[in-house]
């Protein structure tokens, strides 16, 4: 994919999410939308202090708890994912797209895995919902894997 369509993709996903925010009555403040920016645009699957980190140069006097906030907020409308490793570290992916993830059991790495074209939500509407012994309405989904990565297990003997 060329740098173009990247960024334009970017900008898209940027914007549908910042009309999501108006459209619940959140207040976009700079450093809500640097926080939204750092996310949507990451490949890398920041950490809540990942984010701090990138923030704390523009805007000194942020604090962890707002990034936090702000992390949880845009979990709890769906606009990121939260991907826990077995470290207990919590790691945010804002692409929302149907994928999944690849975690190293020791170092935490996250590595997405495209999913290509199964239908997920389809499989969930029909195969889990008859398992399901009440009536019961899925948000969203995860799909992790784990195992190690490359540098961990060839340092593994």
């Amino acid at each position: 994919m060329n740098l173009t369509k990247q960024n334009k993709q970017s900008d898209s996903r940027l914007n549908d999410i910042v009309s999501k925010i108006k459209k619940m009555g959140y207040s976009l403040t700079p450093q809500r939308l640097e926080i939204i920016k750092i996310v949507a645009e990451s490949k890398s699957h920041p950490s809540a202090t990942d984010v701090y980190g990138k923030l704390k140069e523009s805007y000194p006097m942020i604090s962890l708890n707002t990034v936090y906030k702000n992390l949880s907020m845009l979990s709890s409308i769906h606009e990121v994912k939260e991907i826990r490793t077995l470290q207990n570290s919590v790691h945010y992916d804002g692409d929302i797209s149907a994928h999944g993830h690849a975690i190293c059991e020791k170092c935490g790495k996250i590595i997405d895995v495209k999913i290509g074209e199964f239908d997920f939500a389809g499989f969930f509407e029909t195969k889990i919902k008859e398992k399901l012994t009440e009536n019961y309405y899925i948000n969203s989904y995860g799909l992790e894997f784990y195992g190690l990565c490359g540098s961990c297990y060839n340092n593994k003997f």
